[in-house]
């Protein structure tokens, strides 16, 4: 799915889709490395920063607020369900993704950079 073309109707639509996209390409990774016999046994953590979108994830029922979310956008919970990935929260202050996909004042960029292991 190509997200930038996708209408989100809110915040934490924009962050579930993203988090699906992540969750794609999380287990292609898991595949491959199972495939070169190196079956990860712990889910992996997709570090989320909007409890609204978690909440969505980990909720199956269909509601006003969501019904209108493709169906394909739904794997996410399956693979959560599987066991496969786990979207733990994380404090938007923590979010060392940012680093590389916002632009941000020097001294958040200097102090997610150093997260990263990119420190001087």
């Amino acid at each position: 799915m190509n997200f930038e073309n996708y209408l989100k109707e809110s915040t934490a639509e924009a962050e579930y889709v993203a988090a699906n996209a992540t969750v794609n390409q999380a287990i292609w990774i898991r595949k491959t490395l199972a495939d070169l016999h190196m079956k990860q046994n712990e889910p992996t953590q997709i570090y989320v920063d909007n409890q609204a979108a978690i909440a969505i994830s980990n909720d199956s029922v269909f509601h006003g607020k969501t019904k209108h979310f493709k169906i394909k956008l739904y794997h996410l919970r399956e693979e959560q369900k599987d066991g496969e990935v786990k979207l733990p929260y994380c404090k938007t202050e923590d979010q060392i993704a940012d680093v590389l996909t916002k632009a941000l004042p020097k001294a958040r960029f200097e102090t997610l950079r150093c997260k990263i292991g990119l420190c001087n």
